[in-house]
């Protein structure tokens, strides 16, 4: 009964990229193994590690493992793509994990609506350091596309659901270090129809080797992609958007340099300089100020 109930169901791929990060590997894909909806197939693309994450794979009949050498984020996602057969595709990062009715929840919505390019919905920060889960997402009911000028209001890619249509005219930019998400869900809601929901789908692992720890990469990679949608806005609303997105991507990050700096909890770099003197001057001499102050 339960293997003609699986056949019935959509299969769903999770491409699970890896570099290094055999030790949070299990948790990722037994998160996978646990879901509500049961047929899915996972594929982990090594992206040239050095660590074990060959011999985690290995552990579970269910994943397809792909080794290549390293590329970067976007390519192993692209990689996962290539290798996977699911009617619909999810990408959960080695760190991260789904909760149970993850895939459930949004298979649901892409079946009720068939045009939807993609759901998204609701996740939790998992700050490991100190022990503390907070809850993330940001309530949107219209004008996606417009929303992600203004930012990314997904945040996190495991929340969501593309149809594997997506893939057949859109891919991962490579030549993006970070935000390759974000350029993507851009492109998407510029042409299609998506929908964002609430409920919770899985939990993003804080810790200090996550991309997003380096924030001016971060910083710069948001404007560049932001940037590079400039030229397609058509509407009013659409160019009334852009420069709300440019300021919430400075604000955001340039608050989070400041912070780091004044708490000293990282040495301090050019770059973290830089990026202040460059979009927030008034925050690079307040710093500068408070340190003479402390000598």
């Amino acid at each position: 009964m339960t293997s003609v109930l699986q056949q019935e169901e959509p299969l769903v791929t999770v491409i699970i990229p890896c570099y290094n990060h055999a030790h949070f590997l299990p948790k990722a894909i037994e998160s996978v193994l646990r879901q509500t909806h049961a047929n899915t197939e996972i594929v982990v693309v090594d992206d040239g590690s050095t660590d074990e994450t060959k011999a985690v794979a290995a552990r579970y009949l269910q994943v397809r493992y792909v080794w290549q050498q390293n590329q970067g984020l976007s390519a192993a996602r692209n990689t996962g793509i290539k290798h996977s057969t699911g009617d619909y595709l999810l990408f959960l990062d080695a760190d991260d994990w789904l909760y149970p009715k993850g895939i459930e929840t949004n298979i649901k919505h892409l079946q009720q609506n068939k045009e939807l390019a993609f759901v998204s919905g609701f996740y939790n920060y998992v700050y490991i350091n100190e022990n503390e889960v907070v809850g993330g997402g940001n309530v949107v009911n219209s004008d996606y596309y417009c929303r992600l000028l203004q930012g990314n209001y997904i945040c996190m890619i495991a929340t969501v659901l593309f149809r594997r249509e997506v893939f057949q005219e859109f891919l991962f930019d490579t030549t993006l270090k970070s935000c390759e998400d974000y350029d993507l869900y851009l492109k998407v809601t510029r042409k299609y129809p998506v929908y964002h929901h609430i409920d919770k789908i899985a939990a993003y692992r804080i810790h200090s080797y996550n991309m997003s720890t380096n924030i001016p990469g971060m910083l710069k990679s948001a404007l560049e992609v932001l940037s590079r949608h400039k030229q397609n806005l058509a509407t009013e609303t659409e160019k009334q958007a852009y420069p709300i997105g440019f300021k919430s991507w400075t604000d955001y990050y340039c608050k989070k340099i400041y912070k780091k700096l004044r708490r000293k909890q990282l040495p301090t770099t050019r770059q973290d300089l830089y990026m202040l003197l460059r979009h927030r001057p008034q925050l690079y001499v307040k710093y500068v100020i408070a340190q003479l102050l402390s000598l």
